[in-house]
């Protein structure tokens, strides 16, 4: 066959396939190859050799429960940080007496038939959503540092229980917004104590002093609950720092009796006026009718600004008789209303959305009266 192979190479018949079948087409092996091949079969099996014998001999000090892994440089890291309050697992009150309650609670917050249960909480920006899950981007809005919480529970049968939320809203400013925000009813009597001021619902008392916003919620709507709530604002409003109320919150709720839900205070752009600045508006409880005040520094002052208003009103309706101390009255064209303005000394007295224009001179008659009483009561 040799020589038929080297007959066909010859005559340039080089064999493309092998024609021995199952002979190989080299006649014989290299002794390197052999040699290499042994070579990595040995080490292949000294591996597998190496992985069997530590498996079967691990290392000691793998299973050495002495061992500390959090350590550096011989200081231990710590991985959990005691919070500041725990909540008490048992729901049993505790016998805690009132002197013993921390700020901002008052000391006669718990005694007697109500007793605290566990001790108080306090959240701030971190984990408030902890607390009220869903409602934190609400008073965030309003300026929020702290939330303290405590739960009052009855000694007597079937112990209802009160919660204690006290909101740490930064100014007085942002714990009116809070309040009126949240009040449920626009017509609910609100009274005026120093500094302070206080409503109640029906299971529910809320209190405003300084930057603190107080909710107590009741468990039931009872009167036992009722006389404790309206015991506790009562605490609230002694024991809390206050801040003088806005001037208008006094003038309003405190002399009118009015809601402070239907009172809105506009930095700028009052009625979309741009030279509208520094104005509270207060919505009549019984219609759609609006009055509204601003202070300014003089009489000369309120009546440069008064006359803006005027001007803008007179825009969008045309003039009507006027009322006394020169009120100047318009009848809006776009919606039948009596829109008017006035100078009272220092300040701009108005009404928009009136029914008719005696109406418009009653409110702004009424609004000066109140101006005159709290003038003559601020005199010495």
């Amino acid at each position: 066959m040799t020589d038929e192979l080297h007959a066909r190479r010859s005559a340039g018949d080089e064999p493309v396939f092998n024609t021995f079948r199952r002979q190989p087409l080299r006649p014989f092996y290299s002794p390197v190859e052999f040699q290499i091949g042994v070579a990595l079969l040995a080490l292949l099996g000294g591996i597998a050799g190496w992985v069997a014998w530590q498996g079967a001999h691990p290392d000691p000090e793998l299973f050495n429960g002495q061992s500390r892994p959090f350590e550096d440089q011989g200081q231990p890291t710590p991985v959990y940080k005691r919070p500041l309050w725990i909540e008490p697992e048992s729901a049993t009150p505790a016998a805690t007496t009132g002197n013993t309650l921390p700020d901002p609670f008052p000391p006669s917050a718990s005694g007697g038939d109500w007793l605290a249960r566990g001790m108080p909480q306090m959240f701030d920006e971190s984990n408030l959503y902890s607390k009220i899950d869903g409602r934190e981007t609400f008073y965030k809005s309003y300026g929020f540092k702290r939330l303290h919480f405590l739960t009052l529970v009855s000694t007597g049968a079937p112990q209802p229980t009160i919660d204690m939320e006290v909101f740490e809203l930064g100014s007085v400013k942002n714990a009116l917004g809070a309040l009126v925000a949240e009040m449920s009813n626009p017509d609910a009597v609100v009274t005026i104590k120093g500094q302070g001021l206080r409503y109640a619902g029906r299971n529910g008392g809320f209190v405003v002093k300084g930057q603190h916003y107080v909710r107590l919620i009741g468990s039931d709507d009872t009167p036992a609950i009722s006389r404790k709530i309206v015991s506790l604002s009562d605490a609230f409003l002694a024991a809390l720092p206050g801040e003088p109320l806005p001037w208008a919150y006094e003038f309003f709720v405190g002399g009118l009796q009015v809601s402070p839900s239907r009172l809105q205070y506009y930095a700028e752009n009052a009625f979309s006026f741009g030279f509208a600045n520094d104005v509270y508006v207060v919505s009549w409880p019984g219609g759609d009718t609006e009055v509204f005040l601003s202070q300014r520094p003089g009489a000369d002052d309120a009546q440069l600004l008064a006359g803006k208003f005027a001007e803008g009103f007179a825009a969008t309706g045309r003039r009507v008789p006027e009322g006394a101390n020169g009120t100047a009255l318009f009848k809006n064209e776009y919606i039948d209303a009596i829109d008017g303005v006035r100078a009272h000394g220092p300040y701009v007295i108005g009404v928009r959305l009136a029914k008719s224009a005696d109406e418009a001179r009653r409110r702004l008659d009424q609004i000066a009266s109140q101006l005159d009483r709290r003038t003559e009561g601020n005199t010495p």
